[in-house]
């Protein structure tokens, strides 16, 4: 058997969960199956340090309409692929659904979550990702959702039948032994990592950081990623934590760093569909302070001190507690390394490969 993925994410992301998903599926699949790559131009870091057996493509330097260039010279490379049939079953790395007028095999397709459809106003108004997504899944021969609660979402809002889905967990990439310090951390911090637009919370959780920092002066937050937006920056100062609060843009080495040293990870988000830092603290040995809402208790189970995302004071008092509690702190690290257990990259790619198996 031999599975074709294509460019898509690749094209599109430089680094993030779901190019790292399709790099350690493609890299642990069971040798009884075969796969090709039609990524022909890239700057994903995750695909030029997989296994030989990966397509790596090409790499080029910043240039001004760079994306005029790759992303149809991969869409056309992706095309020929498709055309030429030399595969058993096509997986998209992404929702366009330019594949289906060359498609010659039966395809499979993963859905990380239904954010498009959930929080519509995020997006631009002519953002055409929740109508190709709409029209990839509906026309898939079978859906892998990373959670129960993505699959319910799915079935929810279109009408799925729950034969058509199969919920896979994913894994995480987290090896405590390979680290990197981080220069000018605060000794006592609670960490914040990634994105903080609209449905993660950030703002509201943000506010809830100044009644604990009100409290704590000496805890400071430690946040990844971009660096702060103006209206962010406006609240900041406006909670008068512009001295407690420093964001940091890190390797995925000091990432584990971070996780290693801080007090606690938090994550406020109002929707996931599975949420990869939450194992990612678990690994580490990060005590997780994290929303009841989503998918979070069916992934974090028993690991996590819970609070309503959307309030201040619920957030305060679980960061309070687990600030308060060093006997609390070990015990979220002692259930957060059984939860782990549950989860794996290679399970993730056993259990992928099944679901090919079932359609071939």
């Amino acid at each position: 058997m031999k599975i074709l993925y294509d460019h898509q994410i690749f094209g599109s992301q430089k680094f993030g969960g779901i190019s790292r998903y399709f790099v350690e599926l493609m890299s642990r699949l069971p040798a009884d199956i075969g796969f090709s790559n039609s990524i022909t131009v890239t700057d994903n870091v995750y695909i030029k340090s997989a296994g030989k057996s990966v397509s790596k493509g090409i790499a080029l330097p910043e240039f001004r309409g760079k994306g005029r260039i790759v992303n149809p010279l991969n869409k056309l490379v992706s095309q020929y692929c498709l055309s030429k049939g030399k595969y058993d079953l096509f997986h998209p790395t992404y929702y366009n659904p330019y594949f289906l007028k060359n498609l010659r095999r039966p395809y499979v397709i993963t859905v990380y979550d239904m954010i498009h459809e959930k929080f519509s106003d995020m997006f631009r108004p002519n953002d055409p990702t929740a109508d190709f997504k709409r029209e990839t899944i509906m026309k898939a021969d079978k859906v892998i959702a990373i959670s129960r609660h993505t699959k319910k979402d799915l079935m929810e809002l279109y009408g799925l039948p729950d034969e058509k889905i199969v919920v896979i967990h994913l894994g995480h990439s987290v090896v405590n032994d390979e680290t990197a310090s981080v220069d000018g951390l605060p000794e006592k911090f609670i960490l914040f990592v990634g994105q903080r637009g609209g449905y993660k919370n950030f703002k509201r959780f943000l506010t809830a950081f100044s009644v604990v920092n009100g409290k704590y002066p000496e805890i400071k937050l430690v946040c990844t990623g971009a660096g702060f937006k103006a209206d962010e920056q406006d609240l900041i100062r406006s909670l008068g934590v512009e001295k407690s609060v420093s964001r940091y843009f890190v390797t995925d080495t000091q990432l584990t760093y971070l996780y290693q040293q801080a007090m606690c990870f938090v994550y406020p988000s109002l929707y996931e569909g599975f949420g990869i830092p939450i194992l990612e603290a678990f690994a580490a040995g990060c005590p997780l302070v994290l929303s009841d809402t989503s998918c979070f208790p069916e992934i974090a189970r028993e690991g996590g001190l819970y609070f309503d995302p959307y309030e201040v004071d619920s957030m305060a008092d679980s960061l309070t507690k687990i600030i308060e509690d060093s006997d609390l702190r070990k015990e979220m690290v002692a259930r957060g390394a059984e939860v782990l257990k549950n989860y794996s990259w290679d399970r993730m790619a056993v259990e992928t490969a099944d679901v090919y198996k079932s359609i071939i």
